[in-house]
Formats: structure tokens, sequence, C-alpha cells
């Protein structure tokens, strides 16, 4: 046997192999394959809100108006609206004579009070429709969300609130100058309807100033907020456990609607105590009620209802707020926002902690530096960090890519 032939074989396959790795080295390295695989994120400057969800009660001053007769009621103003002491506020038509003169008398009454709301004065009128437009834009969205969400009683006054406003574009487009023909011409009308019937109608007057509303829910006398600054822990719970009164069982007459004596209302909701640490009386809160489209209502923290061992604690809060079209059932569920948080927003899942020191890990260039964070708040796997950067520099900042992937990471790597 040749055993230098058999060397040279050997030392040619040697050569070859490292040939090929040779090869396999340079190609991997030029696709990058050294190259460590690094995960960042921005850090963005967020604002968020910390929100308990809880049911409330409403309490409002409230005076009921009867009628001494019961009949078809047609209403005089719109829910929510103000009114003076004495003022008629609808009429009540016995249930004789024929009912289609009775129901052309409410729509006549209704014509008329849209048409008057309809009219503009000297002062209101414009030759710009841009804001009416936005307005009646505005109605026609929130008619069709209250029509989607089932509140047929929102969605009649929108589409009262959205005629006004179709009405008073044409005096702004001079297509008509006023409705006030129109009104007298109803009023004519209704005159000689009214005289066809066999008994007079019946005016039912406020028995207070205030505002009024047209639907009763019999707890008017029951959450009254009569005695709101001086009601204990255990008399509110009484009180929010009373079932509705039957209005209809009454030595007054027949209930009609009623007067909201007093502009402030009043929402009481039960508690954890342990959930106390939260609030403070005085202070100012958000409270959104998704029962009304989310509508958000800034109420002060009235009175703090609380009781010696007791497991839980009561809130009340308080406003002057009275937003259009609310529907202010007595019992619904409501967001209070307990506390606003504005930071750089920080997946937990990038979280270190170097030395006792909580923070992340960021990417400038292609080296790894420590940040520190301040941890104001967790929701949804993120942390608000307190924006210190202005003062520190070593505290995490808006814009800093965040490594939410590598491997062992440490503060001053360089990376490939």
């Amino acid at each position: 046997m040749d055993t230098k032939y058999l060397k040279n074989v050997v030392k040619y396959m040697l050569s070859a192999v490292l040939c090929l790795i040779l090869i396999a080295y340079i190609i991997y390295h030029l696709t990058g394959g050294f190259k460590e695989e690094i995960g960042t994120t921005p850090a963005s400057l967020v604002t968020v809100e910390s929100t308990y969800t809880t049911g409330v009660t409403l309490l409002r001053k409230e005076k009921v108006l009867y009628s001494p007769v019961n009949g078809d009621v047609s209403y005089l103003f719109a829910d929510g609206e103000k009114v003076a002491i004495k003022s008629a506020v609808a009429e009540v038509y016995p249930q004789s004579g024929s009912s289609e003169t009775r129901q052309r008398i409410m729509e006549i009454d209704l014509a008329i009070r849209l048409l008057e709301q309809s009219n503009m004065s000297s002062a209101e009128k414009r030759t710009d429709t841009a804001s009416t437009d936005a307005i009646i834009r505005k109605n026609i969205y929130k008619l069709l969300d209250s029509v989607d969400r089932g509140n047929i009683s929102s969605a009649h006054t929108l589409s009262d609130d959205l005629l006004i406003q179709l009405n008073r574009r044409r005096i702004i487009t001079k297509s008509v100058v006023n409705y006030n023909k129109q009104i007298e011409e109803l009023k004519a009308e209704k005159k000689l309807l009214s005289a066809s019937m066999p008994q007079s109608e019946s005016t039912v007057k406020a028995s207070n100033g205030g505002y009024f509303y047209s639907t009763l829910d019999g707890y008017e006398n029951v959450l009254s907020s009569e005695n709101i600054s001086s009601i204990t822990y255990r008399e509110y719970l009484d009180l929010a456990s009373r079932p509705a009164e039957d209005l209809s069982v009454s030595e007054n007459g027949y209930p009609v609607g009623k007067i909201v004596t007093d502009y402030l209302w009043y929402v009481a909701c039960e508690i954890d105590v342990s959930e106390l640490h939260n609030y403070e009386t005085g202070k100012n809160y958000s409270i959104k009620f998704p029962y009304n489209n989310d509508t958000a209502i800034t109420m002060s923290l009235y009175r703090i209802l609380s009781e010696a061992g007791s497991d839980t604690a009561v809130l009340v809060f308080e406003t002057g707020t009275l937003p259009a079209n609310f529907n202010y059932l007595r019992h619904q569920t409501v967001q209070i926002v307990r506390e606003y948080y504005t930071g750089c927003r920080i997946p937990i899942s990038a979280l270190r902690v170097v030395n006792g020191q909580p923070g992340v890990y960021v990417l400038r260039g292609s080296k790894v530096v420590f940040k520190k964070v301040e941890p104001l708040y967790e929701y949804d796997g993120y942390i608000i960090s307190a924006d210190k950067s202005a003062d520190d520099s070593s505290y995490i900042a808006k814009n800093d890519f965040i490594v939410t992937k590598g491997k062992d990471l440490y503060d001053g790597k360089i990376i490939e």
C-alpha cells in the first residue's frame, strides 16, 4: 500500500472540508447569522384612567304633578326644560268625545311647541348654516345610536331636536321668514276642536319652579335627596332597598309628570371599605354613564357614609350639571374615574431589576443601556412609569427603544 498516496488523499479531503467550512462561515456572516435577535418597541407618553365600575342610585328633589281628571295628556314642555312656578305644563283631555279629536289636539300642542322653538330672534339669526349643519349631523348620529340601543324615549326627544334644527336651517337659508303664520293656524284649529269636546280640558300647572319631566318611575318620593346632608349609612341602605310606589293610587288625583325642584342631584354607591383609600371628600371625579352613551359628568364627592365594623361604605357624589337628553334611570351602572396617570407606557414583560432598581433595557444605536422606571399604574400587560427624564437622564424617556426581546442583556452590551 502506498502510504504517501493515502496521506495526500487525506490531506486533500481535509483541505476540502476546511474550504467548505470557511465558505459556510463567510455566507453565515454575510447573511447576519451572527447578529443577535433583538426586539424593541418605542416608549410612548400616554394618559390612562383608573376606573371603578359599580351600580349607583340616583337621588333628586322631585314633586309629582297630578291632574283631577284622567285622560290623554298633552305636554307643553319637553323633558328637562326649566319652568316657572304656576306655569301650565300639561293639558289633560278627558276620555270622552272623539278619540281622533283628542289625538289631533295633542299633535297640535306638540307641533306648536316645536314651531315656537324653531323661530329665531334677530340675535340668533345667521347667514351661515355651518354650525346648524354640525348640530343636525350630531343629532342624526345620536338618534341612530339611541335607536340601536333601544332607547326609544331618547330617540323621540332627539327627533324633536332634529326637526327644530331643520326648521331653523330654513330660516337661515331664507326659505321662510318665521313660523308665526303656521303657529296661529294651529292655534285656531285647536280652538275649534276644543269647542267640539263635550268636557273642558284640565290644565296642570307647576307646583314649584324647576325642571319639568313627563316620566314617572314611582321613586319620586322614595329616593329623594331632601335629607342628603344628614342621612346615615344605615338610613341610605334602607332607602336604596325600598320598592317603587304605585303613584296611580293617590288621593291627589292622576299623576302626569313631575318637577325637579333643585338643579343639584346625587348618585350614591356602596363599595368595599378596602376601596376607600382611592377617594377624598370634596374632590372632583369624572363619572361615566354607559347607559347614557358613555356621557361623562364631573361630580364632587359630597359625603362618605360609613359605620364602624362594616365591610362596606357609601359614596355620595353631587353635581349641578344637567346634560341634554340624559336618562335619569334610578339604578344604573357607572364607571368612576378614580385617577389619571400620565407617563411612559412600558410592557410588563420588558421589566428587569438590576441592583434592586426596577427598569428596562433600551437600545441606543448598537449599545444596550439600562434605564430606571418608577411604576405609577399597571393595566392590560403594561405599566405607566413616571416621566422623570427631564430631571434625571437615567430614567426612561419618551421614544426610547425598549428591548422586548434579547438574550444575556446587560448595561453596556454591544449588539453586532
